[in-house]
């Protein structure tokens, strides 16, 4: 194991939810070639962007407590059916949560950085997006648009992976802006990109992209269907775009509430879209439940 997974690991263990750590040995062995270079990577590159943050403290307490608001946000969900936000507490969510500095540089956007790597089914999403996305046989971009750009993870690859293309980096919190420059600045890819705040289902339209990056956004929207209408227009014809949404997850600023994963599709469809790929995935300790919580990835292009 590598120096920074393995201090990451035991500070997991430190805590009460030790438990969190275990999915790091199951997928090592899962993917014995890959995964520990790739999660020792960026947990360097985290510390990089960081350096005034205590190390490794910061990146799995914050990852600790980014589970268990989620925990918490679960059993209100079991015993109710809905989420505890609703489409009208947006403006309550935009003051709690994506304006607050002690939420938001504290743990929550190194919780989810993290869980990309420490939960397994979100590490398949991420296999899936550098693979159908990135990879797609396609013209290789010149633009490219992150809606919600939260951690700057997904930019990040894009970038890496396209040398030529220049991104903008859109999101409604400035916390979230600020994050994903520290992360792009530290990789070196920063010079490429523009960041710009406000929230894109309302804002002026910008210019077409030829990819278009939306993940972990639509279920965090009032309306969705606004949402993929913009990004309709924002694609460029023969462009690519890639959209994740969350069905029966619930999480405190989680307000658009997908109970299937055919419901969630369907409505990307409706909305003038063709998947070109799609991936449907739950945490596999959770197979057997009764409508587990699951991630849907897409790769879409508008339909003719």
């Amino acid at each position: 194991m590598n120096d920074l997974v393995r201090d990451f690991r035991e500070e997991l263990k430190k805590s009460i939810f030790g438990c969190l750590g275990e999915p790091i040995g199951e997928l090592e062995n899962r993917f014995p070639e890959t995964f520990s270079q790739d999660f020792e990577e960026h947990l360097g590159l985290l510390r990089r962007a960081f350096p005034d943050r205590p190390w490794p403290s910061w990146a799995a307490e914050g990852f600790i407590r980014f589970n268990r608001e989620i925990l918490r946000e679960e059993k209100q969900f079991r015993q109710s059916g809905e989420y505890s936000a609703r489409p009208e507490d947006f403006d309550r969510i935009l003051e709690d949560t994506y304006d607050n500095a002690d939420v938001m540089q504290r743990y929550y956007l190194v919780g989810l950085y993290c869980s990309c790597f420490v939960w397994p089914h979100h590490y398949e999403i991420l296999s899936f997006y550098r693979e159908a996305f990135l990879n797609a046989d396609r013209r290789e971009p010149e633009t490219l648009s992150e809606w919600g750009v939260g951690h700057g993870l997904f930019s990040l690859l894009a970038l890496r992976r396209w040398r030529r293309a220049r991104a903008v980096l859109a999101d409604i919190s400035r916390h979230s802006l600020s994050f994903s420059e520290a992360i792009l600045t530290a990789a070196g890819c920063m010079g490429r990109c523009v960041a710009r705040i406000g929230d894109v289902t309302k804002e002026p339209e910008a210019p077409p992209a030829d990819r278009i990056i939306c993940g972990e956004l639509l279920e965090h929207v009032p309306e969705p269907e606004v949402l993929l209408d913009r990004m309709r227009r924002g694609l460029r014809p023969g462009g690519l775009a890639y959209l994740t949404g969350a069905v029966n997850a619930p999480q405190s600023d989680h307000v658009s509430l997908f109970r299937s994963p055919r419901e969630l599709i369907a409505l990307v469809e409706q909305r003038g879209f063709q998947i070109v790929r799609q991936l449907a995935v739950c945490h596999p300790k959770r197979k057997s439940e009764p409508n587990p919580p699951m991630v849907v990835a897409m790769v879409v292009e508008t339909a003719n």
